[in-house]
């Protein structure tokens, strides 16, 4: 139980920072409605992801430029997907970090949320979260995971 109140809390964290936030008017911000194949440039590696859902659900994946000069790109992307399996793969550049977020849309008890990520090849995370009782006002269902570099596979905290 405290797993999935760790991924909804970070989830909600997530979606009210990207509502908040905005694309603005900065050219460094961008967003897309589908998950890109390749991200800039590429070529720093190889991210695949595998998700399954019983239920409707939102896959969401930014990617943010590390450093500190203060005109790193960032590009937030996301894809409606019905219930069943999905998959990815994405060409990402070295030095970029993100979130990857799968939420599902008015998920009923008994729905599942599962996925692998892989970064060339080699698996990095992999997840799976049920859905015991109905969602409380405000509550969100979903799993998480945040790189500190996609092309490394090196997850973090976010």
């Amino acid at each position: 139980m405290k797993s999935i109140l760790k991924s909804l809390a970070g989830l909600a964290l997530v979606l009210a920072w990207w509502t908040l936030r905005g694309a603005g008017d900065d050219p460094s911000q961008e967003s897309a409605d589908s998950i890109p194949t390749t991200v800039w440039a590429g070529g720093g590696g190889q991210l695949a992801i595998e998700a399954d859902t019983t239920t409707a659900a939102q896959m969401r994946v930014s990617f943010s430029e590390n450093g500190e000069t203060g005109d790193e790109r960032s590009l937030s992307s996301w894809e409606d997907i019905a219930a069943g399996h999905h998959s990815w793969l994405i060409d990402v550049p070295k030095g970029v970090s993100g979130y990857v977020d799968l939420g599902a849309v008015e998920p009923q008890p008994g729905d599942k949320l599962h996925w692998t990520l892989s970064v060339d090849g080699r698996m990095v995370d992999e997840q799976a979260q049920t859905l015991d009782a109905p969602l409380e006002d405000g509550w969100a269902f979903g799993i998480q995971a945040y790189f500190d570099d996609y092309a490394s596979g090196q997850l973090g905290d976010g």
